[in-house]
């Protein structure tokens, strides 16, 4: 297992992959931070696209952040698979960062049939 840092300064209004999980692998998230460097009132989303279902699950959805807010969610724990990705994207005129840590490891096998219990 080894730990990486992923950081992007976004491009406003437009979609960014702050990392895709490589093949045969798997990767723990455990810190989201995202932060208005400066401008005024602007929103910003942070989310993992789950490539299996084509699904996006939101962390920061449309979030406002004021001018100079930073909001992070950290000692999480969520496991992405090969092939899913974390994404960014801030408002149009925004000045916006994202960075977040993960472990990346080698995918050892899965599980099936899992059901919620009623």
């Amino acid at each position: 297992m080894r730990k990486f840092t992923s950081g992007r300064a976004l491009v406003a209004a437009t979609e960014t992959t702050l990392f895709v999980v490589p093949a045969g692998m798997n990767a723990d998230v455990h810190l989201i931070h995202m932060a208005n460097n400066g401008t005024p009132t602007k929103e910003g989303s942070v989310y993992w696209t789950d490539s299996s279902q084509s699904t996006d699950v939101h962390f920061f959805n449309a979030y406002t952040f004021a001018k100079g807010e930073t909001k992070s969610y950290n000692n999480i724990e969520f496991v992405l698979e090969e092939g899913d990705s974390l994404k960014a994207i801030s408002e149009e005129g925004s000045t916006m960062s994202v960075l977040v840590t993960f472990d990346l490891y080698p995918k050892i096998g899965t599980v099936n049939n899992i059901t919620s219990g009623t």
